[in-house]
């Protein structure tokens, strides 16, 4: 697949056609096939025509059968949006690019609302990805080390708690140490009754679980899994089998505090800061490391979860103690 920085990205979308184009190879639009319809269900009837009214979408879906309109923006990314493709398009790379709010906002010439709601969708889009694609980590020969951390506490009162919450957040987590698969999942309590249940979730049996002396996780071997533990008050290897450490899961935390930004978060968008620092790893993981790279793949995600007319989305799973949202 074709790397894309942000020349290329300007080459390719800096007028109608071009943009319109550049979707249609990227699958963010329908293509001009003809369709089954929806509505009538008669078999290749709806075609793509010009005669939308939205003059950054001049096309809509009609059926020749029964005469039935749809936007061509409809179940894809555009949906509702008010911004040109283009405009849509630099967004997604310069929340690629971790830019600031107030420098994407100069720089695709949009106000700061405008760009924190197309960071949060690519967010959202992490989420349902990340949560689709997951599969339990481990399994016999593989080792996973688990740890659970402080990711920060609420200053000021400021962002609102959740019923039951504390101001300080904590996370759980877990690393395959071979393959690099990982899961977060934030936590209220860090007791056995919350996080076995999480573990046995995640993790495979028959894995060899690496940890800290945490009491909560005493019955792992009673649970199908080999347990490990290092008593970091006295070192951070075991000193009698130097496989039992937690030195790749520790490093995990550090990559993630420095990555999730404190400002403007309520409730569950914490979890959203998680699920984009669990896509952007496993793309660096897979290779992808710089954004030119990590667009191609993403955009093809967004189809995934935007998939257009006549196609179902990818709708996300439960993950951990993280349930998605129903629709109304």
């Amino acid at each position: 697949m074709m790397d894309i920085n942000l020349f290329k990205l300007y080459d390719s979308v800096n007028s109608f056609e071009s943009s319109f184009e550049f979707c249609l190879q990227n699958k963010l639009l329908p293509n001009k096939d003809n369709k089954d319809c929806t509505e009538c269900k008669a078999s290749k009837t709806v075609k793509l025509q010009k005669r939308s009214r939205n003059k950054n979408f001049p096309f809509c879906l009609v059926c020749s059968a029964c005469r039935k309109e749809w936007s061509i923006t409809n179940n894809t990314w555009f949906a509702n949006t008010h911004l040109s493709i283009s405009k849509s398009l630099r967004l997604v790379y310069f929340w690629l690019l971790n830019s600031t709010l107030e420098i994407t906002s100069s720089e695709c010439e949009v106000d700061i609302t405008t760009a924190c709601e197309y960071f949060t969708f690519c967010r959202e889009v992490c989420y349902v990805v990340v949560t689709s694609d997951f599969k339990p980590i481990g399994g016999p020969g593989h080792i996973i080390e688990i740890d659970e951390s402080h990711l920060y506490t609420r200053k000021y009162n400021k962002g609102r708690l959740l019923k039951n919450e504390k101001s300080s957040v904590w996370i759980f987590g877990g690393i395959d140490r071979d393959t690099k698969e990982s899961f977060i999942v934030r936590v209220q309590q860090r007791n056995a009754e919350t996080l076995i249940p999480l573990i046995k979730n995640f993790v495979l049996p028959g894995s060899k679980i690496c940890s800290d002396g945490w009491k909560a996780y005493n019955s792992l071997t009673s649970e199908g899994y080999i347990h490990g533990v290092v008593n970091h008050s006295i070192e951070f290897i075991n000193s009698e089998d130097k496989t039992v450490n937690t030195q790749t899961v520790e490093r995990q935390w550090k990559s993630l505090k420095n990555s999730v930004k404190r400002e403007g978060r309520e409730g569950n968008e914490d979890d959203l800061y998680l699920f984009q620092f669990l896509y952007l790893q496993r793309q660096r993981h897979l290779g992808y490391r710089t954004p030119c790279k990590i667009f191609p793949n993403f955009l093809q995600d967004i189809s995934r979860v935007y998939p257009g007319y006549g196609l179902k989305p990818l709708t996300p799973k439960i993950y951990g103690n993280v349930v998605p949202e129903q629709d109304d």
